[in-house]
């Protein structure tokens, strides 16, 4: 048996670094890396620069940055992008709401005149007795607001899941 928290028996391989842009700048580095020793090699033997190196090493040095500003600054960003439509993903630190603003949010939605559909104030409804009972510790006042959203959208659907208020 293995300890717990012990190494692995098998051999593994982290893969959280190979991505297609590590593997290709991998490649044009090392490219450069062996034509910039290949023309320190032949500056040294034969006395002489050779241009066809000279231009080898400074292809491959730009076609390097030319690939990793464009993977860094177009492919990747759109990649995130993409991802965050189709699978979702954590919202920009910029974009984020704290629960205060949230709760007073949710607060004018219900109090606003004319008061939106009724699908959508019921579910704010949930959502800010939610807030009440978990983020402010204040179950009474979540349950007073579950008590006037069924006296008032009795035959909301959204409703029946919710429990019922703690009688103590």
């Amino acid at each position: 048996m293995l300890r717990l928290g012990g190494p692995p028996n098998v051999p593994t391989v982290d893969t959280d670094d190979l991505t297609p842009r590590f593997i290709v700048r991998g490649i044009l580095g090392g490219g450069t890396l062996v034509a910039a020793a290949a023309l320190i090699l032949v500056l040294i033997a034969a006395r002489y620069i050779e241009w066809r190196l000279v231009t080898l090493v400074l292809v491959l040095w730009s076609a390097y940055g030319f690939f990793d500003t464009v993977m860094g600054n177009a492919i990747e960003p759109l990649g995130r992008f993409f991802a965050g439509q189709f699978v979702g993903g954590e919202m920009p630190p910029e974009t984020r709401i704290t629960i205060a603003q949230e709760t007073a949010t949710l607060e004018r939605l219900l109090a606003a005149e004319p008061p939106p559909p009724p699908h959508r104030v019921v579910l704010a409804g949930i959502r800010l007795a939610e807030i009440y009972r978990i983020c402010e510790h204040d179950p009474a006042k979540a349950d007073a607001l579950l008590v006037r959203l069924t006296s008032q959208y009795p035959d909301a659907p959204e409703l029946k899941y919710v429990p019922p208020p703690a009688t103590d």
